[in-house]
């Protein structure tokens, strides 16, 4: 019994200061001890470093990220209140006594300012003051395939680099998409083996008089075009993964490649007299469910490789697949089949979230990029009630799965009062952990008087808004450790003694805080056990 009490492993407690810095910034440990960090906010982190002991640009010495490492705490499937990136250029505010330049209205106004579309160096850029907002929880990062790799096996990660670095630094989580589709695909694809297909839709689902954008996409089923998108995966996750900072923020990576305008998963499906039939054209070309299906399975299956310990957020559009069989058949003009029965509107999408989540369990998020203002106040007896939440990812809610939504067009939610039912609709009648805003609407719902975004409506502020969404993902899913913990906790084995060191996720080289240290004696002697000081 002695002998157990002397080789018992022990905790040794550090208080993560307001400033980065670390109380106490030395501890020395045996193999086997455990080092618990104290947080003062949800944005610290602890990020290794490797450092020499002595030398100055520690903060940029960073290790990669490895399921070794102690960088933590790793955030899984966090709620919140997420901004979504802009994919053109982004904006800036000035004075609402100002003019936009070139004549463009303002696209959102509030504290006597106004948000305008800024110039090139804005491209894909969310603004400084959105990033450093205490509350957000993080941006939705879309990219282009087309912006990231430029050509074959050349990659461009400027705006991946800035728009990560800047998450780090003000303590956010974020989450990532690559979107193919009309402007996201790039154009080398098709002198490097994969067959170009020449499509047109406008991806309304009505009566649409006009054929729609004419665009040149590739097919999803085809192997070549799935070996170029998994090759981009691969090297977005290795640059993700060459820095433990960067890796740990991030939130969610987002299943994709098949897409229309959007980062949703859709395809151009229409098919009318006088227009390009899609159908026909993907039909002729080898799309089948059963090789759409295989296109989701394989890349779900990467994802999980490449991005471990990471959740994967599938947006859908529900009837966003084109209605072709397994045998070539497709719909045609007059809504007959070319060959045979075709697959109900909905069966595609319903198949790769069934398999998604027998697969990947709740690692396999499902969302919708639709919410709308409250309209029916119980849509849990209402599912097809006018504004309710999208009933695919409210049965997924219901069968347990972690769910999201990103809200309509900035248009359709257009003030500060649709910004708060919006978010209402999604706390009252979805199971939904996150919120997905437009930039433009965020800003706006933060600068009203006093915080309150709608004080006719639920009199929250952006805060509660952020705190009822986070305290949901912790009530909901409990077995998923907490995305934003007050403590985290790694226990340290070496076999040799060894010197670590460790730095604030966003505050190194803010102030005068130093690397924090861990010193790992030797592990052969009793003395080293027989006063274990808690620190």
């Amino acid at each position: 019994m002695l002998a157990a009490l002397l080789f018992a492993a022990t905790t040794h407690v550090v208080n993560v200061n307001a400033d980065g810095s670390f109380s106490p910034p030395v501890v020395t440990i045996a193999s086997g001890d455990s080092v618990q960090w104290t947080f003062s906010s949800p944005a610290d982190s602890i990020v290794s470093i490797n450092w020499d002991g002595t030398s100055a640009g520690y903060c940029s010495a960073v290790n990669p990220y490895s399921a070794d490492d102690f960088t933590g705490p790793m955030p899984v499937a966090p709620g919140g209140v997420f901004t979504i990136s802009p994919v053109t250029v982004g904006f800036v505010a000035q004075p609402a006594a100002a003019t936009c330049a070139g004549g463009q209205s303002p696209k959102a106004t509030a504290a006597g300012q106004m948000l305008c579309r800024g110039g090139p160096t804005t491209y894909a850029a969310t603004m400084d003051a959105t990033w450093q907002d205490p509350t957000l929880t993080g941006v939705f990062i879309r990219l282009l395939w087309s912006d990231i790799e430029p050509s074959l096996n050349t990659y461009d990660f400027t705006i991946v680099d800035r728009e990560v670095a800047k998450a780090v630094k003000n303590g956010k989580v974020y989450s990532l998409g690559i979107k193919a589709g009309d402007d996201g695909t790039p154009s080398w694809l098709f002198t490097n083996g994969v067959t170009p297909l020449q499509l047109q839709d406008s991806g309304s689902d009505g009566n649409d008089p006009s054929c729609g954008s004419r665009m040149t996409l590739g097919n999803p089923t085809e192997l070549a075009y799935q070996n170029r998108y998994f090759d981009l995966l691969r090297a977005v996750a290795a640059h993700l993964r060459s820095r433990a900072d960067w890796y740990r923020a991030l939130a969610y990576i987002k299943p994709s490649g098949a897409n229309l305008f959007t980062h949703e998963n859709r395809l151009p499906k229409r098919c009318e007299s006088n227009c390009i039939c899609n159908t026909q054209v993907l039909a002729q070309h080898g799309y089948t469910p059963n090789g759409l299906y295989a296109f989701y399975q394989a890349q779900t299956d990467l994802l999980a490789s490449e991005f471990p310990g990471k959740s994967m957020s599938y947006a859908l559009i529900q009837d966003g697949f084109p209605l072709i069989n397994n045998s070539g058949g497709y719909e045609k003009s007059d809504g007959t089949s070319s060959n045979g029965p075709l697959p109900g509107g909905t069966e595609q999408t319903q198949t790769i979230l069934d398999n998604g989540q027998a697969t990947h369990g709740l690692s396999f998020v499902v969302a919708h990029n639709g919410l709308s203002k409250m309209i029916t106040l119980n849509c849990a007896q209402n599912r097809n009630g006018v504004g309710c939440p999208n009933r695919w990812v409210l049965q997924e809610g219901q069968e347990g799965q972690v769910t999201g939504f990103q809200t309509t067009n900035d248009e359709k939610v257009s003030t500060p009062s649709d910004v708060d039912s919006a978010l209402n609709n999604g706390l009252v009648n979805s199971q939904g952990v996150y919120i997905e805003l437009y930039e433009e609407r965020y800003w706006e719902a933060v600068r009203q008087p006093n915080g309150v975004i709608d004080p006719a409506g639920t009199g929250r502020t952006m805060a509660q808004w952020v705190t009822e969404f986070q305290n949901r993902r912790k009530t909901l899913f409990p077995a998923l450790s907490d995305p934003f913990p007050t403590t985290y906790t790694r226990t340290f084995t070496s076999s040799t003694p060894k010197t670590l060191y460790y730095v604030h996720g966003a505050k190194c080289g803010i102030g005068s805080a130093a690397p924090g240290t861990i010193v790992i004696v030797s592990t052969s002697g009793v003395a080293n056990r027989r006063r274990p000081a808690k620190h």
